[in-house]
């Protein structure tokens, strides 16, 4: 990887979806505190790619801006295209958007149990024409599977499911990944590879920097409550403590 970059991967699921009781707030960043946080790293300096075009880059198969960011939102809720979508529309941003393809256009109903929100994910059309704005759509398994609990062919079945039926349905080959749940087992990214994706995001915090495993990629994740103060912090003070 390019030895002079540290590359943020933000990690955002919803963005302005509606809060009627404290439990809706559960992963769901403010539209207009996401708006703030574009715009202010847009101000200093910073340009989004797609994670699959950050990682070309990184490994010097490709151009970056100078001070590269990624955008990723989990799960495809409906809220990201009504609300983050313009935001970074505005700003001629792309993201990366990771879809469980058998639930594209249904609900997250694996929360259902758990009492956070179940709310409405985009159909395919809405993939697509994200798609068409330069977004990229990347694999997240067929059924928002906790890959850590399956066997080894289990979670390849489901990661290479997941991949055949977006490139079936979007006429694109997914070329990077996120693990549901943040779960894996110590195979789960040997199982990820040989399904055909070049990197997988975690959930773990910190900075993609050189030699980062490209299975393994951490990212920032941002609080419903950050605001600019909480970006801050985890953008340039948390990944240098120890």
């Amino acid at each position: 990887m390019r030895a002079s970059v540290s590359l943020p991967v933000l990690m955002y699921h919803k963005v302005g979806a509606p809060v009627e009781r404290p439990a809706d707030t559960f992963l769901n960043v403010p539209t207009e505190a996401f708006a703030r946080q574009m715009r202010f790293l847009a101000r200093r300096g910073y340009r989004a790619v797609t994670l699959a075009d950050a990682i070309a880059g990184l490994a010097g198969r490709g151009p970056l801006p100078r001070r590269p960011l990624v955008v990723t939102f989990d799960d495809g809720y409906r809220c990201v295209e009504e609300h983050a979508a313009p935001v970074l529309s505005a700003l001629q941003w792309p993201a990366t958007l990771y879809a469980p393809s058998a639930w594209v256009g249904r609900a997250n109903e694996w929360n259902a149990q758990t009492g956070h929100p179940v709310l409405p994910l985009l159909d395919w059309d809405s993939l697509a024409a994200l798609q068409a704005c330069g977004w990229e759509i990347g694999g997240h398994t067929r059924s928002h599977a906790h890959l850590e609990r399956l066997t080894d062919d289990e979670a390849f079945h489901e990661v290479a499911g997941g991949l055949a039926d977006l490139r079936e349905r979007l006429g694109d080959r997914p070329r990077t990944f996120c693990y549901p749940f943040g779960g894996l087992a110590p195979t789960t990214p040997e199982q990820v590879r040989r399904a055909g994706f070049v990197a997988a995001c975690t959930t773990k915090s910190g900075l993609v920097r050189p030699h980062t495993d490209p299975f393994l990629l951490p990212r920032v994740k941002v609080a419903p409550r950050d605001g600019l103060v909480g970006l801050v912090y985890r953008l340039w003070i948390r990944p240098h403590l120890p």
